[in-house]
């Protein structure tokens, strides 16, 4: 397979930026606030809409068309799937918004179809009258979101300069990780008063359209020349998707590492509605509440940390330490989880798993943004290839936690899968020490 070229390949003079990054991604000026607001917001909403379902609402839907006996396989199906076609979408919708010449920029016009087809997913999940309509609409949701995904991590290498980078991802991580807050909030009020299910899915869809066209509306996008992009050829394309380990090995491990850390998440995620029924014997209206007050504490630390975490990375110059010592503090988290018999010890593993989470993701997205392959003229490609750490434990993680669960052949095994989470998330930590190109 062909490598991703350090030099820079034919019509790439011609890509040109809006008024925060004229040229270059690597040299782009100082954000204005404004855009800086709207992209948090944005990527705040959206992400409300992808992690809610993540997190419960996927959960509830597939409990209210299951049995007992086959509501783990079946939530294992339809977020395998999904995660999938996210896995796909990613990477194919960066490598496409790099050779977007539309009069709309380079990325505007995957904002836009993005969340409005991710709508129309969710949807399909709120009016869903049986499991297999579930698998459509949320394979259809990730696709799209994903897509849009690839556009708007690409906006950070495109639109804000190094120095800002961190203080940015700080706050996108603290808005990504705010969402699910949102939305377990959302679903439990819903839940406790009784209203009908599809409204915990047609809010965080209103948000998202909302969001998305507000940063829209505001992006001075980069564009690119019809007259100098390279004729399409397919065995090019897909060849280019291939990013050397030995020839860019920084960014090889800042993708284990990503890998590992989303997979320890995914494993908790997907499962800690049914952890705190099954576990504790709640009923859904209190395990949601339950899931909210762990969000509230994990979210108050989290902010704390990742406002914390970016400012100092700035600072320092230094990326590796922080996702490090985050990695290590979401897997104590994790193994508090594992060993909880008694709800109040919760708290501390949210405690834990939120510092990890806030330190984490505030420097994460800069860590690849410093050691991502020509940055200049193939960041949402590149973005989007990353962005399958993302995808892929989504897909690995819901297959897997059947059988870890089942350890010792009684089937709910959540000490098991949260002590494999811990180990995965560890491991993490590990290939992020030897990333040689950043501090």
């Amino acid at each position: 397979m062909a490598d991703v070229q350090a030099s820079t390949p034919p019509g790439a003079a011609a890509v040109t930026a809006g008024a925060p990054a004229p040229g270059s991604p690597g040299v782009a000026r100082a954000a204005r606030t404004g855009v800086v607001v709207a992209y948090v917001v944005a990527f705040f909403a959206m992400y409300i809409a992808v992690l809610t379902p993540v997190v419960s609402t996927l959960a509830l839907k597939v409990d209210a068309l299951s049995t007992p006996e086959t509501r783990a396989t079946n939530l294992a199906l339809v977020t395998g799937v999904g995660a999938f076609f996210a896995f796909v979408a990613n990477p194919l919708a960066g490598a496409l918004s790099d050779r977007t010449t539309s009069r709309l920029g380079m990325r505007r016009p995957w904002l836009l179809w993005g969340v409005l087809l991710g709508a129309v997913g969710l949807l399909l999940i709120a009016f869903a009258p049986s499991i297999w309509v579930v698998v459509i609409g949320w394979a259809v949701a990730q696709t799209a979101f994903n897509g849009a995904q690839a556009a708007l991590q690409a906006i950070l290498p495109d639109q804000v300069a190094e120095a800002q980078r961190a203080r940015v991802s700080s706050l996108l991580g603290m808005g990504q990780n705010l969402a699910p807050l949102v939305g377990i909030g959302l679903a439990f009020a819903f839940t406790a008063a009784g209203t009908d299910e599809i409204w915990i899915f047609l809010v965080p869809t209103f948000l998202a359209v909302i969001g998305m066209l507000a940063l829209v509306a505001v992006l001075k996008d980069r564009h690119l020349d019809p007259a100098d992009v390279d004729t399409f050829k397919l065995g090019a394309f897909l060849k280019g998707f291939w990013v050397s380990p030995r020839k860019h090995p920084d960014f090889a491990w800042t993708f284990l590492g990503r890998f590992l850390m989303l997979f320890g998440f995914a494993l908790y995620n997907t499962y800690q509605l049914y952890f705190l029924t099954d576990r504790f014997g709640y009923d859904n209206a209190t395990a949601l509440s339950w899931q909210l007050r762990l969000m509230v504490v994990q979210a108050a630390v989290m902010v704390v940390a990742s406002l914390l975490g970016g400012v100092l990375s700035d600072r320092t110059g230094r990326r590796k330490v922080f996702v490090v010592v985050a990695t290590l503090l979401a897997g104590a988290g994790l193994l508090v989880f594992a060993v909880a018999q008694a709800p109040e010890m919760l708290y501390l593993g949210a405690s834990l798993f939120g510092a990890g989470l806030g330190a984490y993701f505030a420097v994460d997205l800069a860590l690849v943004t410093d050691v991502l392959p020509n940055a200049d003229t193939e960041a949402a490609k590149n973005m989007g290839v990353f962005n399958i750490a993302n995808a892929l434990p989504q897909s690995v993680a819901p297959a897997l936690a059947p059988a870890f669960l089942a350890i010792g052949g009684v089937g709910e095994n959540y000490t098991a899968l949260f002590s494999i989470s811990a180990v995965i998330v560890a491991l993490g930590a590990v290939a992020t020490m030897f990333i040689r190109g950043a501090r």
